[in-house]
């Protein structure tokens, strides 16, 4: 996202939009090359709309990407247009390209309308993991027990992808708390991917759940894999944690120590045993 002083960009937007465009029509496009979308966003006015919305009723799906791209986060923080945008992208959830169907979840999910939850909803249960992926995305951050529901099914997909963001939204995105929701959190403290671990800890610990004090002790005393124990350690607030925090430090590789020296610090205040 570029600073707000790059708003001065000379060119007009429908040249940076048909750059972006130009972009996905390569066969071999390189994601560090993307052109920024991003001052097309930020002045985010009647012009920078009128673009999108001509885009996404295009017959061509690489104008209905682009115009994806475009419509997402017009206006950034101000959210522009959003009740317009919304009306544009939902007819893609009906899109026959799978590409422009994923591209319109992510939009959706930028654009965070609860109105888009009903027609979100069954690209949960999709057979493509891709699909399944970008709606975990348009379905996080709501406080909506519908929402909350897919994500705790989708918490134990078969795709790692999908279970990792599941898990990062019930646990860490929304505050939301069920017996059921815990559960789920519970039943992925024991992923072998350590970020899905991590993202489980800290949702329990996040609500104080009793099994997160032995599943976080359990990370401090084996490899250290990187700062999700400690922030779980940090939320969960046990003595009990305190020795594990200090030999997990100590044990630490020296780069990481020195990279988490902040977040090993605020684990042990939480935990050090009070008088």
């Amino acid at each position: 996202m570029p600073a707000r002083s790059d708003i001065t960009d000379p060119r007009a937007s429908d040249e940076l939009v048909r750059a972006l465009r130009a972009f996905f029509g390569t066969a071999s496009a390189d994601l560090e090359a993307e052109p920024s979308i991003g001052v097309v966003h930020a002045r985010g006015g009647q012009t920078e709309f009128d673009l999108g919305a001509a885009l996404v009723a295009s017959p061509d799906p690489l104008d209905r990407i682009t115009g994806c791209r475009v419509l997402a986060q017009l206006g950034w923080g101000d959210r522009t247009f959003l009740a317009e945008s919304v009306e544009a992208l939902l007819p893609l959830l009906r899109d026959p390209v799978a590409r422009v169907v994923k591209e319109a979840l992510f939009a959706l999910s930028h654009r965070h309308d609860p109105a888009t939850i009903p027609a979100v909803l069954p690209f949960s249960e999709h057979s493509d993991a891709d699909l399944r992926y970008a709606a975990v995305i348009a379905l996080s951050r709501y406080e909506d027990p519908a929402a909350v529901a897919a994500l705790i099914q989708l918490s134990s997909d078969e795709d790692a992808d999908v279970r990792n963001w599941a898990t990062f939204g019930l646990g860490t995105q929304v505050d939301f708390d069920s017996p059921a929701l815990r559960d789920a959190l519970a039943a992925r403290r024991f992923e072998a991917d350590e970020e899905i671990r991590g993202e489980a800890l800290i949702g329990l610990a996040k609500r104080q759940d009793p099994r997160a004090l032995g599943a976080i002790a359990a990370e401090l005393s084996g490899e250290f894999w990187g700062s999700w124990c400690l922030e779980a350690a940090e939320l969960l607030a046990h003595p009990d944690l305190y020795p594990l925090l200090v030999r997990c430090r100590e044990r630490a590789p020296e780069a990481d120590r020195l990279k988490f020296a902040i977040e090993f610090d605020r684990a042990e205040v939480a935990c050090q045993p009070k008088a």
